[in-house]
């Protein structure tokens, strides 16, 4: 990494981000259950001469004016997601989660630690950069609906009025200090579902006399992958998953009903809705087919992630700068969602992947795994990432 003399010190922050990391790894919260979290933000922040507010339930935002140059009308939001998820851990870390069945699983402990730690550099360095920063610590990222839309609702791109917005990932799946910076989609639009199959319970032995959600539901399965393979352009992508199905109590009997849970993925809205369109009706006329009725409870969930072109080609000498220019690479778009999308829909920005997989230290565990952590001697490439972000920007 190529620093600068303004950014001789950056090590201290970073020790203090894993510091920070290690705090909320051990007492992860789950999607909007983050008051301990959101109470020790608070505190840090306090700590800095900050003024912190909540927002959204368990969320923390906080503004910090620099003093380089004349005034400065620019506001630069960074956000960070701080909830955990339901999993028990399995990483035999030694600031392993206290907090039995939640764990910090996807990096956003690191992601928390690393704005602090910026907050606190950008506090003791306010001569080097104008106008504002925001922090946004942003609960729910986890969950649909999740933390940035109420954030948004909230008025956290307002008072003062946000003109560009950063975000970043941790990403396991990523070489130790690649960056993935992509123009156009990053991350697809999640929506979720439930189906609901009745029949007419019988006993095993006499099918004739009812109505079996179970082949339905089966039927139903098998039709739904027909929206990606038959009614989606192969140069396009969309995904349908069924991710459970619970029906039946006992070997012997035709259960009345069948549940059902599932996610479908596209890369907008508009292929959302036709891909939603698709799944009424082939769930419907299925059903229907096999003696069976089908309640559908469909969910439009976060948009896709889109960087636009103009933010893209602001950040990239800036990260090649820090990591070298064959280390910033474009990434595959992800058919992951992330509600970061909602900011990006009210101002310019952009989201990026930072690499922390290092398999010479074992460290491949992919995201949501019990035993997935990652590499913290990328926390000096994390918290230069936002200095360089905000000097450039603001200076």
């Amino acid at each position: 990494m190529e620093r600068d003399e303004n950014m001789f010190d950056i090590d201290t922050y970073a020790r203090e981000a894993a510091e920070h990391r290690h705090y909320l790894h051990a007492h992860p919260e789950p999607s909007f259950e983050e008051q301990g979290t959101q109470q020790y933000i608070t505190d840090c922040l306090h700590s800095l001469g900050l003024n912190p507010s909540p927002i959204a339930g368990t969320g923390v935002t906080a503004t910090i004016t620099g003093t380089q140059g004349p005034a400065n009308d620019k506001v630069l939001l960074l956000r960070a997601d701080i909830d955990a998820l339901r999993l028990t851990e399995e990483t035999g870390l030694p600031f392993a989660s206290q907090n039995k069945g939640v764990m910090h699983a996807c990096g956003h402990d690191g992601h928390t630690g690393t704005l602090l730690a910026v907050a606190h550099w950008l506090v003791d360095h306010r001569d080097q950069f104008g106008g504002t920063v925001k922090l946004l610590f942003q609960p729910a990222e986890e969950i649909s609906p999740g933390g940035a839309e109420p954030c948004v609702k909230e008025g956290v791109l307002q008072n003062p009025d946000v003109t560009f917005v950063f975000g970043m990932h941790l990403w396991n799946t990523f070489e130790f200090g690649k960056i993935g910076l992509r123009a156009g989609p990053l991350l697809a639009e999640a929506d979720r579902f439930e189906l609901t199959v009745t029949g007419k319970g019988t006993h095993a032995a006499a099918p004739h006399l009812g109505a079996d959600p179970i082949v339905a539901a089966a039927q139903i399965v098998t039709a739904l992958q027909t929206i990606v393979s038959r009614e989606t352009n192969p140069l396009e992508s969309r995904v349908v998953t069924i991710g459970t199905i619970d029906g039946g109590s006992a070997f012997n009997i035709i259960p009345q009903s069948v549940h059902m849970t599932g996610t479908l993925r596209a890369l907008s809205r508009e292929d959302a809705e036709l891909g939603a369109a698709s799944l009424r009706r082939i769930v419907s006329h299925t059903a229907e087919a096999l003696g069976t009725t089908a309640a559908i409870d469909y969910e439009f969930g976060y948009p896709p992630v889109i960087n636009s072109c103009e933010s893209v080609a602001f950040l990239r000498p800036i990260l090649q700068q820090l990591v070298g220019e064959s280390n910033v690479v474009e990434p595959e778009i992800s058919m992951g969602g992330e509600d970061f999308a909602y900011y990006l829909q009210q101002v310019p920005g952009a989201f990026i992947f930072l690499g922390t997989r290092n398999v010479a230290k074992g460290l491949t565990a992919p995201h949501h795994n019990p035993k997935f952590t990652f590499d913290e001697d990328i926390f000096p490439v994390a918290v230069s990432i936002f200095v360089a972000v905000v000097r450039r920007y603001l200076s």
